[in-house]
């Protein structure tokens, strides 16, 4: 385990995300709600006007693969099979499953932006901005595809990023086409996800790998 004073630094700087992400992801939520993109509400009469019982099926399942009830057995599953070997890793994996679930729900709390007016096919009674599931499988799978191809050669890591970058795509749509987030609430989540991601891999976990240890969260490919 990394020494006690790697770990105080560690958790500092995991506050210190944390925050900054939850400060400006709830400003630009205020803002959003006060300015009432119109592009949100046409997108929101023009996915209902088109929505077929095969989209909203697939959607359901599509959407299922952002819920923290699926991404967090499968954070746990992928630490029981690391056996803990790489600390810093399997930390700083945990604490961005943690993260996921709970930046979104602070942001909400301050924003307090209604679901869509628009019918939804999913009872929910919580806030909409940013949407919870775009951010769990934004920061989740981007983690767990870093981690799963740490030391594979480049061609398997951009391919694996680009699977994680893809599904968090599909799950933000996803909730959209179901009528239970406007756009700017998935595009926030995603942003979200991904940054809190890349803060912990590249900034807080640097705080507990030992020297010389390479970063493995890489730029989104191109």
């Amino acid at each position: 385990m990394p020494e006690r004073k790697a770990l105080l630094r560690f958790v500092f700087h995991v506050g210190a995300i944390f925050l900054v992400l939850a400060v400006a992801t709830a400003v630009a939520g205020i803002f959003v709600r006060i300015w009432s993109p119109p592009f949100d509400v046409a997108a929101m009469k023009a996915v209902a006007d088109h929505r077929t019982s095969v989209s909203t099926a697939v959607a359901g399942i599509v959407s299922d693969a952002g819920s923290f009830a699926i991404l967090a057995p499968l954070t746990i599953a992928l630490l029981l099979l690391r056996q803990w070997k790489r600390p810093a890793d399997d930390l700083a994996l945990i604490v961005v499953a943690a993260g996921t679930a709970a930046l979104p729900s602070v942001v909400k709390l301050i924003v307090a932006r209604p679901r869509p007016t628009i019918e939804h096919l999913t009872h929910l009674t919580s806030l909409s901005f940013p949407s919870e599931h775009a951010t769990q499988a934004a920061g989740i799978y981007l983690a767990i595809a870093s981690l799963l191809t740490q030391g594979r050669p480049e061609t398997w890591r951009r391919l694996a990023l680009g699977l994680a970058l893809l599904l968090a795509l599909l799950v933000a749509l996803s909730r959209v086409l179901l009528g239970v987030h406007y756009p700017t609430d998935v595009i926030a989540g995603l942003l979200l996800g991904w940054a809190w991601t890349i803060g912990i891999f590249r900034y807080a976990r640097s705080q507990l790998k030992a020297p010389g240890q390479p970063e493995i969260v890489q730029p989104a490919p191109k």
